[in-house]
């Protein structure tokens, strides 16, 4: 059996991805599809794009995301039986299911992005995420309870075997980068300056459930989904939405998802996206395909 995978931990910056985008007439196509539903060029938006436009780079990371399984069923013409899409691949696993059609998931994708950005401008509190590579869960847990321990908010809310994430205010994350520079064999690697993936979205996934998940349908899916926050699989379109607004205010648990690949004994898992650790991840299990912008573009060379 087979799955396939939509990474989207880590967006990316219109440099990384621009040859692709400008060279691939899947990309073209996709990006000219979501200025359609969007009302402007999202090219043009996308170079632009400042840290804060996050309707913006969201988009073009659906519209890439999309893009490359267009080059997926170009080379491999199946229809993998399972579907993952952790963090923001949440979205192209919505059109890969088919309970979305790409259009009402740009739409979806921009609306709810311009809501979270309010959101997180009326946030009471600077809070930022924090990711630290080489840490384990049992590790993360125990700082997260020592510093709860002593007043300073901290929470997982990513868990990626290698990587660890965690989110609290920002005073706090700084606490938690000096109490790491003297802890062996684990590193930071970057701190986002916004939370994800937090209990303290839980306002926000409420206000997106009860407004714009409720105007549009969801369709019953086409293969089954494996949910990132709970390793669960899924079916029924309910669930489905239900999944994505959880992904709001829980953490990444690739640590189930990955239980869960190992009981369906998947075998071949084409890993759709920039690239990123989960081929990494991955590795030692099943056999990966990567299709990224890099392959893509090769491809296009050879043909």
């Amino acid at each position: 059996m087979e799955a396939l995978l939509l990474p989207g931990l880590a967006p990316s910056a219109y440099t990384e991805v621009d040859e692709f985008i400008n060279r691939s007439p899947h990309a073209l196509k996709r990006f000219s599809e979501a200025s359609s539903v969007i009302g402007y060029s999202l090219i043009d938006a996308f170079r632009e794009a400042g840290d804060k436009d996050y309707e913006v780079k969201e988009c073009a990371f659906l519209a890439n995301s999309v893009a490359l399984m267009d080059h997926y069923t170009d080379l491999f013409g199946s229809k993998p039986e399972f579907t993952i899409g952790p963090s923001f691949g949440v979205m192209g696993a919505a059109v890969s299911t088919q309970t979305l059609t790409y259009d009402e998931a740009v739409w979806l994708t921009y609306e709810s992005a311009k809501v979270s950005k309010l959101f997180y401008n009326q946030l009471k509190g600077d809070y930022h995420t924090h990711f630290i590579y080489n840490l384990s869960l049992k590790e993360a847990l125990s700082i997260v309870e020592n510093f709860n321990s002593e007043n300073k908010y901290l929470e997982l809310v990513g868990y990626l075997e290698k990587v660890v994430c965690l989110c609290g205010p920002a005073a706090v994350i700084s606490d938690l980068k000096d109490y790491l520079n003297n802890k062996p064999k684990c590193f930071s690697l970057h701190t986002m300056k916004q939370p994800i993936h937090s209990s303290c979205l839980k306002p926000l996934h409420q206000k997106l459930k009860k407004g714009l998940f409720n105007e549009i349908k969801f369709k019953p899916l086409r293969n089954t989904f494996i949910s990132d926050v709970s390793g669960e699989l899924i079916n029924d379109p309910e669930e489905f939405k239900q999944s994505l607004l959880d992904g709001y205010d829980n953490p990444v648990r690739w640590d189930l998802v990955k239980k869960q690949i190992v009981n369906l004994e998947l075998k071949d898992i084409y890993v759709v996206g920039p690239k990123n650790l989960f081929i990494q991840l991955l590795k030692n299990d099943v056999d990966t395909i990567e299709i990224s912008p890099e392959k893509a573009l090769d491809m296009l060379v050879e043909t």
